[in-house]
């Protein structure tokens, strides 16, 4: 029954990475704004051909960079999208807030504001997209990993992050809900993270330095700090008991009636079934 579930939850999990190919990151694109009016150039020199300008304050995606210009893609007033390069000097990072994909059927992204746009990828429920700001119309520019455009703002909801605490010794934080995402971060042990979502077995979590995506299996709703205070534990309590080997919990706890934590000399790692630095805890 394990192995059967193993390989559905595989599958499942495989068929949820190929779906968000176009997301994945060899080359992790960015949403910048302008800070001020440029000329777009069609190729990164200040010589070359002008294909166009943008005003200060307007949205790019930026795909590359070359020396002292960056390769993005913008769309114009007239909803088409144009490549071109323009100066690294000019651009700045944009705000955005966390909002999570409401609608059961899936959040569309589409390359322009509008149903008739091109569909770039239909994001699953409880996805969390960064959104960037309304564009026009009830249509908000947003951005999942390498996925970049408009989707409908009624679409999305508020975050509501609930705290947890890292059990892993390292946790690495990923751009994307997928093992192939890139890395952008690592977390601690008993790290503090706000949770907004999860999804597929994997959590969106925000911290002071990094935001993405870990896996949730190495997160624990059980503040370390709290546990390693319970009754009975190592702080409070070292008797002679302490290095002790306990065949079970049944046993441990007699000595030990709230379990101990991991600094404690009678713990034992095949007691702590959670994996959260607690072993026969009630």
């Amino acid at each position: 029954m394990k192995m059967k579930t193993f390989v559905v939850m595989l599958t499942l999990l495989l068929a949820f990475t190929c779906h968000f190919d176009n997301a994945h990151a060899n080359t992790f694109k960015e949403v910048k704004v302008t800070d001020s009016s440029t000329k777009v150039y069609e190729q990164p020199a200040a010589n070359a051909k002008e294909i166009g300008t943008m005003e200060k304050g307007s949205f790019v995606i930026v795909m590359s960079h070359h020396n002292e210009y960056a390769r993005v893609a913008y769309l114009t007033s007239e909803d088409k999208m144009v490549d071109g390069y323009i100066s690294n000097a000019v651009l700045d990072d944009a705000p955005y807030t966390i909002k999570i994909a409401s609608s059961k059927s899936g959040l569309v992204v589409k390359e322009t504001p509008s149903l008739k746009g091109k569909t770039v990828a239909t994001l699953q429920h409880k996805m969390v997209v960064r959104d960037f700001g309304t564009a026009r119309d009830g249509w908000s520019f947003v951005q999942y990993g390498n996925v970049i455009g408009y989707a409908a703002t009624n679409f999305m909801s508020k975050s509501q992050p609930i705290t947890k605490y890292v059990v892993s010794s390292s946790l690495i934080v990923r751009n994307i809900a997928s093992p192939s995402g890139m890395q952008v971060g690592e977390l601690s042990k008993n790290e503090q993270v706000a949770v907004h979502s999860t999804i597929a077995g994997w959590s969106y979590v925000t911290t002071s330095a990094y935001e993405g995506y870990v896996v949730d299996s190495y997160l624990s709703s059980k503040n370390p700090s709290t546990t390693n205070n319970k009754p009975g534990g190592s702080s409070n309590v070292h008797h002679s008991n302490g290095s002790k080997s306990y065949k079970n919990c049944t046993e441990l706890r007699k000595d030990y009636p709230n379990g101990v934590g991991s600094d404690h000399p009678a713990y034992q790692s095949k007691h702590d079934r959670d994996k959260d630095g607690w072993a026969c805890e009630r």
